[in-house]
């Protein structure tokens, strides 16, 4: 049970980091961004047709799930973040603990939902996959976000070393 416990708040926690970045509002684009993020979208996907070998009629359902999974986590994202603010404002004006703890309440439920949310994707897409499929996607999502990270981390580095921060 605690491993259970432990490994469902790991994920949270990693699942809360991912989505942040899709939560956080996008300031205007200057020419050394980089790549947009519908056109990395369209390579996520791309390149997911192609390690899971999905043929159009299961990428068709695929790619359904999977966008019903994320405007589902999106919104409940969104929820997380108005009561985090809500929390802050609350600190900062120094308001009652109880005022706070319905707060913190509030994200510990929201943060249930999100894990329930991804288990019904997952079980969701393991109804389209193969389970060499859903393990490819599982190591693919994992890999993806880390070269994403190494590549904006990189690019950060860069224009540093130019002198543009």
């Amino acid at each position: 049970m605690k491993y259970i416990f432990t490994t469902a708040l790991l994920l949270l926690v990693l699942m809360a980091f991912s989505q942040d970045g899709m939560a956080q509002r996008r300031r205007p684009q200057r020419p050394m961004d980089g790549p947009r993020p519908e056109r990395l979208e369209k390579f996520r996907k791309m390149r997911l047709i192609e390690v899971l070998k999905l043929n159009e009629e299961d990428a068709v359902r695929f790619f359904a799930k999977q966008t019903a999974h994320e405007d589902a986590q999106r919104l409940l994202l969104k929820s997380r973040n108005e009561a985090l603010d809500d929390i802050e404002k609350m600190v900062h004006d120094k308001k009652d603990g109880k005022d706070i703890q319905k707060r913190i309440d509030e994200i510990s439920g929201i943060d249930l939902k999100m894990f329930a949310e991804r288990i019904r994707f997952h079980d969701d897409v393991q109804k389209v996959l193969t389970p060499e499929q859903f393990g490819k996607l599982l190591v693919f999502e994992r890999n993806f976000g880390r070269q994403i990270r190494d590549a904006l981390q990189d690019m950060h580095e860069d224009r540093r070393e130019d002198g543009h921060e």
